[in-house]
């Protein structure tokens, strides 16, 4: 009976992270989306304010479950995928609101939600999608 009582805590554990993760997720794509508005409107201060605050939100979800079942039933390590996001798009993007780049800008957004989608793909969760920046 003890046993039971632990593996029901550990599913009940790992579906509360799974769904914190899940809101983490989605808040870092509104916060893209935000970053993106602010840059658009001229205010690049506070769209690299936002872009730190969306790093925050992927960087948790990935740094609280690094290691993920993919829907093929592969275990696959995020820390890879998050540092390459974190070195290359994610670093283009600072870059160019921190120089208010507004030529460069929609390449690195494109950059950035591109690296987004193909970690969803590597997991297999091709039904969760990354929005469209404009």
């Amino acid at each position: 009976m003890k046993s039971l009582f632990v593996l029901a805590m550990m599913i009940a554990l790992a579906s509360c992270a799974s769904t914190m993760n899940g809101h983490r997720m989605k808040a870092a794509q509104r916060k893209m989306l935000e970053t993106r508005r602010l840059q658009q409107a001229g205010e690049w201060d506070a769209a690299l304010a936002m872009s730190e605050r969306m790093h925050s939100s992927v960087s948790k979800s990935i740094t609280s479950a690094p290691r993920q079942k993919s829907s093929g039933g592969t275990m696959v390590d995020l820390q890879p995928l998050l540092a390459g996001w974190e070195n290359g798009p994610f670093a283009e993007l600072k870059t160019t609101l921190k120089k208010h780049d507004s030529k460069r800008s929609p390449a690195a957004f494109a950059s950035l939600r591109q690296q987004c989608v193909n970690c969803h793909t590597v997991l297999g969760k091709t039904k969760v999608q990354v929005s469209a920046i404009p």
